[in-house]
């Protein structure tokens, strides 16, 4: 049980000229880890309560360029934990809670000044609330999640970049709940709950870029996700998820020139789960439900350019996705049932004079569910 507050405050101003630059900082109230090889059995059982706030700051300043790359990761989480097994049995169960008025925040500013171009930049901020991992190589999976989030889930960055000669990546991700599962040679069954119910889960991004080649910039914001994976045998998901959070993805791209692609997306979804199973047995019985809002909204603004521009936003009230294998004679059970009453909206902006060609998408979809027989 986490009570304080988890703080990383990075500050970095460079007045030369630098040959390249790697920044990170990084956040964890509470971390669980447990692993077992060679056949050998876990239970695992944990306990994880953020009490504080887990804050992860990022400012960086250059004089002029940052050199030939820039690496920056602004990362942080609440409650994360992790069970393996190599040849046994895993089971277990896991109950991760964030109390209210807390808040899980990633942010980062960065400034090149220029005139000098950098040769690469990728920019991350990413913050995630709950996150269990349940991983098995061989053996089996047999385990449950527990999830709650009554605060804030926040990734953020802002960016001025003079001149970019390489490819340029941001991106800005926040989840409040976060469940997967890795099953290699081992069947799995598991049960999860998650539930958003707090202040919102949201990633903002506001970048300008004078010049540079292929740019890419993508905000996601997720309130509950389960991802679960198998290769040989069954896999079994059953879920509830809830949320009433505000869900929000924002991106804002200004770039002068560019040569290559632009590419600005935003995806919101409250409530996602995805069971992809290359075994035979594929089955699901889920329950979601949003009454918060979701939002989607992608701007681009370009200057006089020959390149090439992509701008997309995706809101979604609720995703459900399973699969199962083809050549083994598969099959897919599933009982799903959703409900979207919160709205969902999703907004795209272009503004450019770029010779170069120009698509643009919104698409919001309230609820989606997906159940095949496939590779």
């Amino acid at each position: 049980m986490q009570l304080g507050d988890v703080t990383s405050n990075q500050t970095l101003t460079v007045t030369s000229y630098p040959s390249g630059a790697s920044i990170s900082s990084t956040t964890v109230a509470n971390s669980g880890l447990a692993s077992v090889d060679n056949g050998g059995s876990l239970n695992y059982q944990a306990t994880q309560e953020q009490a504080g706030k887990s804050l992860a700051n990022t400012n960086l300043s250059f004089a002029d360029n940052a050199g030939s790359q820039l690496y920056v990761q602004t990362s942080a989480t609440g409650n994360t934990g992790t069970a393996g097994v190599a040849g046994g049995a895993l089971t277990g169960s896991s109950t991760q809670t964030i109390d209210a008025n807390q808040t899980v925040t990633a942010q980062t500013n960065l400034y090149i000044g220029g005139p000098a171009p950098t040769g690469l930049v990728s920019v991350d901020s990413s913050a995630v609330g709950n996150d269990q991992g349940w991983e098995a190589k061989g053996g089996s999976v047999a385990a449950t999640s527990i999830q709650t989030q009554y605060g804030e889930t926040y990734a953020a960055l802002g960016a001025d970049v003079a001149n970019v000669s390489g490819p340029a990546s941001y991106s800005a991700t926040a989840v409040a709940n976060n469940v997967t599962s890795d099953a290699t040679g081992a069947p799995v069954s598991l049960t999860v709950n998650q539930a958003a119910d707090g202040f919102r889960t949201r990633a903002g991004m506001d970048v300008t870029q004078q010049s540079g080649g292929d740019i890419t910039a993508a905000a996601t914001a997720t309130s509950n996700n389960i991802n679960v994976t198998a290769d040989t045998y069954a896999a079994r998901l059953s879920s509830t998820q809830f949320n009433s959070n505000p869900v929000q993805a924002e991106v804002d791209l200004t770039a002068g020139t560019w040569t290559g692609a632009a590419t600005v997306s935003a995806y919101g979804v409250a409530n996602s789960a995805i069971v992809s199973n290359a075994g035979p047995s594929t089955t699901v019985d889920g329950a979601q439900s949003t009454t918060g809002e979701v939002s989607a909204v992608a701007n681009f603004t370009g200057g006089s350019s020959s390149g090439d521009s992509t701008v997309l936003s995706t809101a979604v009230g609720n995703a459900y996705s399973a699969y199962a294998c083809p050549d083994c004679n598969g099959a897919v059970n599933a009982n799903v049932r959703q409900t979207s009453s919160g709205g969902v909206s999703a907004t795209t902006t272009v503004s450019t004079s770029s010779a170069g060609y120009i698509s643009g998408a919104a698409a919001a979809v309230g609820n989606t569910a997906t159940f095949q027989v496939k590779k």
